[in-house]
């Protein structure tokens, strides 16, 4: 690592129904799960080579954008 200035930065929008209870409030069991599934996205995208990218929620709504700064 050059300097110390490489960086991972990711932008997940949780407003969406997939991150959601039934009172319309972000849901920190279900909405745990679907930014765990995103983050795992992104691990496998990077292991893949990728240094950008976006990722869908599990309703098929882009929610996500990432860069690894290399």
């Amino acid at each position: 690592m050059k300097g110390g200035k490489n960086m991972l930065k990711i932008e997940i929008k949780t407003g969406g129904a997939a991150f959601m209870n039934e009172d319309d409030e972000f849901d920190p069991y279900y909405g745990g799960l679907e930014v765990q599934r995103i983050l795992t996205e992104i691990a496998l995208d990077i292991q893949n080579g990728y240094t950008k990218g976006t990722e869908n929620d599990i309703n098929g709504n882009k929610v996500c954008t990432w860069e690894l700064d290399v």
